[in-house]
């Protein structure tokens, strides 16, 4: 008999303007990248286990594609979003928003991280464009499926 454990993501980006209405709404599926999955065997692992799994979401420029060997985003804006943490059944979730003022621009690719600074990617996409003015709110929710 033999059992293989697979990650697999997804994110959904809703782009919404200053008076709350949706903008623009993308689905994308997404890369977790190995030195997630390592971080992740060590976390599980681990005596005891320090905050929060892989709370950080951040958003950048970059246009090369996700590979299972980035350890970063190509091009990360200047804010990390501390997302809210969930999970049901089989997959976990992080969900968080750049609010107005946040990370604005062309933004083409999204991580989810381990600190608010550094830190180890757990995974990584491009997608395309979202161009987010001064005025608006990117909510970001990620979920990753353990199956």
């Amino acid at each position: 008999m033999q059992e293989t454990m697979k990650l697999t993501g997804y994110i959904k980006f809703d782009l919404f303007d200053s008076e709350g209405n949706l903008k623009q709404h993308e689905e994308v599926k997404n890369v977790v990248v190995t030195v997630g999955k390592t971080y992740l065997a060590a976390w599980l692992m681990a005596a005891s286990q320090a905050g929060m799994f892989m709370q950080y979401l951040a958003l950048g420029t970059g246009t090369n594609a996700a590979s299972a060997s980035d350890t970063t985003l190509q091009t990360e804006l200047a804010t990390r979003v501390a997302g809210t943490l969930t999970s049901s059944t089989n997959v976990w979730q992080n969900q968080g928003t750049f609010g107005p003022g946040v990370d604005t621009g062309a933004i083409t690719e999204a991580g989810i991280l381990s600190a608010s600074s550094a830190g180890t990617l757990l995974a990584r996409q491009v997608f395309p464009v979202i161009n987010k003015a001064a005025g608006d709110s990117l909510q970001v929710t990620w979920q990753i499926t353990i199956s």
